[in-house]
Order: C-alpha cells, then structure tokens, then sequence
C-alpha cells in the first residue's frame, strides 16, 4: 500500500539529516581553518625593516579623538584616546605604539585585557565578550586611558619631546605620536585626527588641522581647552601638539578654491615676533605656487608654528601647520619645502621608511621649481652645480638613495635626490615629466620608491630604468651621460 503522507515524512527526514550533515561538516571546516590558519598573527610592528617595533599589523587606523589635559608645573600628560580601526584579517590583538603608561583600556565600552612593553601596548580582543575580533573588515572602536610625563620618555631615535618653563612641543621624525597618544606609529597607515588639549588659562594647546574652537574647559575649572580636527588622513608624524604662550593669528585664505582660515602661531619668548609672523604669512603665496606644479592643494587646513625651543631640525611638515626652527625664519625656500609636503608626504605616504626618497627628494624638487619661478637658479642650474661640487661634499655619491640606512635617513635625499629628478625630467621630456609628477602627488595613501620608480617607467617615452638605476642604486660618481640624464 502506498501513503503520500508516509511518503513526505521519509523526504522531510531526509532533507533534515541532509541539513544536519551540512552544518556538521561547516563547523568542521570552520574549526579546521582556525586550526591551521594561513594568515600570520597580528604583531608588534609592521615589518619595516628600518623600525621593526614601528606600529602594528592586521589593521588599517581610521581616526584618533585625542583628548588631552596638559600641567605645566607637574609636566604631566594624562587624557584618553578613541582609536577606530578596521581589521584586514582575523584580529585577536590589537598592537598600538604608546610610551606613557596605561590604567585602562576598553572595547566597544567594555573592559579589555591589555599589556605593555616598552613602546608595545596590546590589546587583547579575544578577550571582550560579544566582539567579533575574529572577522577581517570588522571595525574595532578601542578606549586608552593614560598618563605621564613627555619629558621622561626615552626613545630609540631622536627625542622629539622639548620643554623649556612652560613650553612644550611633542613633534619629530620619524616617531612622535607615541609620547602623547596611543597609534599605529608609521606612516604606511595614514588617519584623520581630532584633538582637544586642555591647558591652563593664559597657554595655547595647537595642533594640525583646523582649529575647531577654543575657551573654557567646563570640566578642568581654571582651564581653557583648544579643538581642532584633520578631515585629509595624515601620517602620525605629521601630527604635533605645541604648548606654551603663544601670538596666534588667524587669516582668510583660499585652498583649492575654497575660502578657509589659516592659523599661524609664534612662541611669545621669541624676540622679532612680528617678523616671524609676518614670514608665515607667506605660506598662502607658496601654496599658490606650488599648486601649478603638483596640483590643487591636497588639505583643508593651513598655517604654521615658529617655538620658542629648538628642535633639531629645520622644518617638519605637519599637517596643515608645519613647524619651523626660529633660526629659519625668513627662508621662504623652507616653507616651500614644508608645504611642498602637504602632498608628497603628508598625503602620499610612505609604505617604508627606506623610501623616505618619495618624500624628500620630490618635496626638495618641488622647492627648486617654486624658487625657479619666482626668479631664482634653474633646477637645470642647480643640478649643475651640485654635479660640480659633489666630489667635495664628504659621502655624497657614498650613499646608495634606495636604500640609504637609518644613519642616513635624512642626508643626501636632499641634494643628490633632487638632482635624480631633474636628471628623469631631461631624460623624459618636460610635457611627459610634468604630467608624471603631477599624477604622483594627486595620489593619496602609502606608496613605495618602486611603485614610483614603475611609474616614471610608464608615463615616459623612453626607457629610464637605466637611468633610475645608475643614480637610485649606485654608490660611485654617475657618469655624465645622456643616458643618465645629462645635457
């Protein structure tokens, strides 16, 4: 006898079993895959070989909302960072770079296990309940609370920690960020920055980017807090936090066509305040200038800062507000340079610091058209007399640009850099060369001095790989050939 409705209880078992198998063997593959995973843990580092504790893999940093409070008297830092990142791969630990000491770190609003090893902090996100840590594309919104004093830091390079009374300036190369907020500290994963610094009344706090506001802090009586936020994602680097009393200017200018608002800031402790001020000010033309050979001006802020500390450097190129040495004040060759990095630096990023060439030797080059237009030597000119001179300037054909060592980080990118450039654009041709260095600087994010090696490749007509090679890797005098660029 047959029965339809035995008939669809045989199928209905079988569909179920069916099921059932499918879902056994899906968590047997699943299991299988966390068990013998293919992708490398996340680690300390992102693998320059340069810096190898610099930042930390697995993850791309979106943004950093810093908020900060500042005693002059005590030198202590204390505040809290918001650190949003998204995973690119299964996530368990989240490495960030921070030498100031943490009390708490939390996830999503929860409590999360952390450690911390000298620069290391990590975050662990397997140990937040309900997180999907282990999911690449997952946005992770993290907590640090922390404290300390700047002055005390040690670091493995140059200090980029300077006080004097009341004064405080945190801003260098190549690390920085770590003695004021928790990051990924390399500049292969640039972020947008929004930072609130409270100081007592009668200080300054500045930052990059656009001043946002500034008055009473309603929660730190007695102190006025400074806002200001970067919508262009910048190197941490690029970052800085000035502190101390300062003349602060704020003029119209117009970026990339649109009107915006320029904030210049010199130290009170320096003499000629005025003249300093007056020198910024130029940075609006420079930006003008620079504009007809790289492009509309890649950020929506402008300014520039002039301490009364001394750094050990000249110039760096902070986002929208690069910081000068006193000493400089009046080189208007120097804020050509510093804002040349707005774009190849600050917004074409470097994806290791053995390619600091993208940044120095174009910026440099850049300078040199800027200063040829305003009536000053040719590039052509200043190549040639640099070729003249090289042989008495101590190492100059010694260093190998593509690959010049941290000890050598910042030398000869600037001079023999700039001559590699001029040398490609005679060898290219002025309409194939000024399109190329215009499309390189209108890129954004990490690029390598291969990537731009390939590119100079394919945007010419003739073959300049020889070219390339003879002064990008070679370590004696380059002959003065056609081949290698030469008139």
């Amino acid at each position: 006898m047959w029965s339809a409705s035995h008939d669809t209880a045989r199928w209905r078992a079988a569909e179920w079993f069916a099921s059932l198998l499918a879902v056994v063997v899906g968590l047997a593959l699943v299991v299988a895959l966390v068990l013998t995973r293919t992708w490398a843990p996340s680690a300390a580092g992102v693998g320059d070989p340069y810096y190898p504790a610099a930042g930390g893999s697995g993850y791309d940093a979106l943004s950093y909302t810093v908020d900060i409070s500042y005693d002059p008297e005590s030198g202590m830092l204390s505040g809290s960072t918001w650190v949003s990142l998204r995973a690119v791969q299964p996530l368990d630990v989240v490495h960030l770079d921070l030498l100031l000491r943490v009390s708490e770190v939390t996830v999503g609003g929860a409590p999360a296990r952390f450690t911390q090893t000298g620069s290391d902090l990590a975050v662990r996100l397997a140990t937040v309940a309900g997180l999907p840590a282990n999911r690449a594309g997952a946005v992770v919104d993290l907590r640090v609370t922390y404290s300390g004093r700047p002055a005390d830091l040690r670091f493995a390079g140059d200090d980029p920690v300077y006080g004097s009374g009341e004064e405080l300036l945190i801003c260098g190369e190549p690390e920085s960020a770590s003695a004021w907020f928790p990051s990924n500290d390399h500049p292969s994963d640039p972020a947008t920055y929004d930072v609130t610094a409270s100081v007592p009344a009668g200080l300054e706090a500045i930052a990059a980017g656009t001043l946002i506001g500034h008055g009473p802090d309603p929660s730190r009586p007695g102190n006025d807090a400074w806002h200001w936020t970067t919508d262009t994602p910048a190197p941490t680097y690029a970052t800085m936090l000035a502190i101390g009393q300062y003349d602060v200017k704020t003029v119209p200018v117009v970026l990339a066509g649109v009107p915006r608002q320029a904030v210049y800031a010199v130290s009170e402790s320096l003499p000629h305040r005025d003249r300093a001020m007056a020198w910024l000010e130029h940075s609006g033309a420079a930006v003008t200038a620079l504009e007809s050979h790289l492009g509309p001006y890649p950020a929506t802020s402008l300014g520039g800062l002039v301490p009364g500390v001394e750094p050990a450097w000249g110039g760096l190129e902070v986002l929208g507000r690069p910081v000068y040495h006193r000493n400089l004040v009046g080189r208007d060759d120097v804020i050509e340079h510093e804002l040349a990095h707005q774009w190849v630096g600050d917004t074409v990023t470097l994806d290791r610091w053995q390619d600091i060439f993208c940044n120095e030797a174009l910026a440099s080059y850049a300078e040199w058209l800027v200063g040829a237009d305003a009536g000053g030597a040719t590039p052509q000119q200043r190549f040639d007399d640099l070729y003249r001179k090289a042989d008495r300037l101590n190492g100059f054909w010694a260093q190998k640009l593509s690959d010049p060592g941290t000890r050598g980080l910042f030398t000869r990118v600037y001079d023999r850099g700039p001559m590699v450039v001029q040398a490609l654009r005679v060898r290219m041709g002025d309409e194939a060369f000024s399109r190329f260095f215009r499309e390189w600087a209108d890129q954004t994010g990490p690029r390598s001095l291969a990537q731009w090696r390939q590119a100079a490749q394919q945007a010419s007509p003739v073959d300049v790989q020889p070219l390339l090679a003879a002064w990008l890797d070679g370590t004696t005098k380059v002959p003065a050939t056609a081949e290698n660029g030469f008139r």
